[in-house]
């Protein structure tokens, strides 16, 4: 597989540029995940590190080109991310996708609109256990879930791994990865495919995938290991 400007990554170093390839090639190629979710979930994980340069230009130039999604597709997946990975950065992140696409030569606009709010995305006992805490912090919660789950342009699984990427990268691996992982069950996510999805993360670092991959098992046991 042919990844985007490979050239540019050995140019600025030729053994970290091979070793860049490697596991760009890798993630790409893994047949466990579609192309646009391998998409979704490296591109969440840039807004987390954040890393809106190079990496951030070559995964957005892969989504738009191998897998096929438009500039609307990626807008939502920001819009998505924004409440999990920051209003802040994501901000910054809408700027540099609008520069990238000019770039590509690829529309920019959208005519999309606010959703209002659907069924609730977390269940009663995640809420309830919040409520007891704070019952403004809840209801914020399961408003935002709610018009954001509801909207159109990505599906359900692509949801779900895009707020998977960013509770990985950011080091959220109490309450609200297990309620994450839920949801990623909800969506037919399996063990194997959240697994895909974590090894492409150990781009951004092992030892924080190392980590996840730990509290994962902790949700989702390993069936051999039994």
């Amino acid at each position: 597989m042919q990844l985007m400007s490979e050239q540019r990554v050995t140019s600025l170093d030729p053994v970290f540029g091979q070793m860049g390839i490697e596991a760009g090639k890798a993630i790409w190629s893994a047949p466990a995940l579609s192309m646009r979710e391998k998409a979704v979930v490296m591109i969440a994980a840039d807004l987390c590190v954040p890393e809106l340069g190079l990496p951030f230009e070559l995964h957005v130039g892969m989504a738009l080109g191998q897998a096929a999604m438009t500039v609307e597709d990626l807008r939502e997946l920001l819009r998505h991310v924004a409440p999990d990975a920051g209003f802040n950065i994501v901000a910054m992140g809408f700027e540099r996708l609008l520069q990238v696409a000019e770039e590509l030569d690829k529309d920019s606009g959208s005519s999309a609109s606010r959703i209002e709010a659907d069924r609730p995305v977390y269940d009663e006992a995640t809420l309830a256990a919040l409520e007891r805490i704070d019952p403004e912090f809840a209801r914020l919660v399961d408003q935002t879930s709610r018009q954001l789950w509801s909207r159109p342009g990505l599906s359900r699984r692509e949801r779900c791994l895009a707020t998977f990427a960013v509770d990985v990268i950011g080091g959220t691996l109490g309450p609200p990865f297990a309620a994450h992982v839920g949801l990623c069950r909800q969506a037919g996510l399996t063990r194997a495919e959240c697994c895909v999805a974590l090894r492409a993360l150990a781009e951004f670092s092992i030892p924080k995938a190392w980590q996840a991959l730990i509290a994962l098992d902790a949700l989702m046991p390993n069936a051999r290991a039994n």
